[in-house]
């Protein structure tokens, strides 16, 4: 196993940790009194969900063939580049919804515009995928967090 290997699985497993605690502190909340969803359901389902998607990455770590390894050693540095650009979009992001210098669907799609295409390394080919999932996945979480969920976001309406 390599340090790549290991370094995932002992993030996983802090993750999965973490998770407990949220699930320990959680398991007495009541359900929500406006809606099904509240206080309660959401940090359980999100705690599982991502336990489960941590036991995910443990098992394809755990999986991976020597003759894989040699490949993904290549990839490292790709990796490393990848994490700061998860890094820096996402603090641009926050510092810009917070704030509120773009409307929360536009600044969601350029967010997700950007990660998306340059974890594909910004390849040409990549580009109208990219956009497109942003750009749906931008307004349609607004609405779903408007609208659904009745959040305040910074928004055109504003």
């Amino acid at each position: 196993m390599n340090s790549l290997q290991r370094f995932e699985v002992w993030v996983s497993v802090l993750m999965m940790l973490i998770c407990a605690v949220f699930l320990w502190e959680s398991w007495d909340l009541p359900p929500g009194t406006f809606e099904p969803l509240g206080s309660g359901p959401v940090p359980k389902a999100t705690a599982f969900v991502i336990i489960l998607c941590c036991i995910w990455v443990i098992i394809t770590a755990l999986k991976i063939s020597p003759a894989t390894e040699e490949m993904e050693s290549d990839e490292e540095g790709l990796s490393i580049s990848a994490g700061v650009l998860i890094f820096f979009t996402t603090v641009l992001y926050t510092v810009f919804l917070q704030f509120r210098v773009m409307p929360f669907s536009w600044m969601t799609t350029l967010f997700l515009f950007f990660t998306i295409w340059g974890l594909e390394q910004f390849s040409r080919k990549k580009l109208l995928p990219a956009l497109l999932t942003g750009v749906i996945i931008g307004f349609a979480t607004e609405y779903l967090f408007t609208e659904v969920f009745i959040v305040d976001l910074p928004t055109w309406s504003e």
